[in-house]
């Protein structure tokens, strides 16, 4: 309970690796950059409705796809590194090769489940388009948005399942900066 939860000093082990963090990192710098963009947008609504009655129109609109887009984007870099939430009262006196394999098969886990959203999501993307749907105000098409988000879930199940094989393989565990061994 005393250690921070995943391994943010993370370090990659192959170019393949190396290759997932920087494309991480680049997501996840994307989705900071529509952040500050939606924060932008919101002020400037804010003040043109209460300054001079000139709200953004869509504004609500706007920042419901942006802040989906943007979250989205997060997800492959927590990946990564390790720092989802984990749960790990149970397992914290279990020993490190059993923790590892936990984390393994977590890892693994999220990795088909992201698999399953790429999937089921870009189908939905085809209905949705093809349906012709709309927001209502500013008439965006609903599957844009949503086509946006398929390259960061994709990217988050190439993370996971990279961390669960590379647990599954290593004799090492990496935690808070440290290496422990697994007997």
């Amino acid at each position: 309970m005393h250690e921070p939860i995943g391994s943010p000093d993370f370090r990659p082990r192959s170019a393949g690796e190396r290759a997932l963090l920087l494309a991480a990192k680049g997501f996840a710098l994307a989705g900071g950059g529509i952040f500050i963009a939606l924060i932008g947008m919101s002020l400037l609504s804010i003040f043109g409705r209460k300054l001079a009655n000139l709200p953004i129109t869509g504004d609500v609109e706007l920042m419901q796809v942006g802040t989906a887009v943007a979250a989205c984007a997060f997800l492959p870099l927590c990946t990564i590194l390790g720092e989802n939430l984990r749960v790990d009262f149970f397992t914290e006196t279990a020993p490190a090769w059993m923790r590892r394999l936990l984390d393994a098969v977590a890892d693994l886990l999220l990795g088909a489940l992201a698999l399953l959203l790429v999937w089921r999501t870009g189908l939905q993307v085809i209905d949705i388009r093809e349906a012709g749907e709309v927001t209502p105000l500013l008439g965006l098409p609903v599957w844009m948005p949503m086509l946006a988000m398929l390259p960061s879930l994709a990217l988050t199940a190439l993370c996971a399942l990279t961390r669960g094989w590379r647990d599954l393989t290593s004799n090492e565990r990496q935690t808070a900066g440290t290496a422990e061994v697994a007997r």
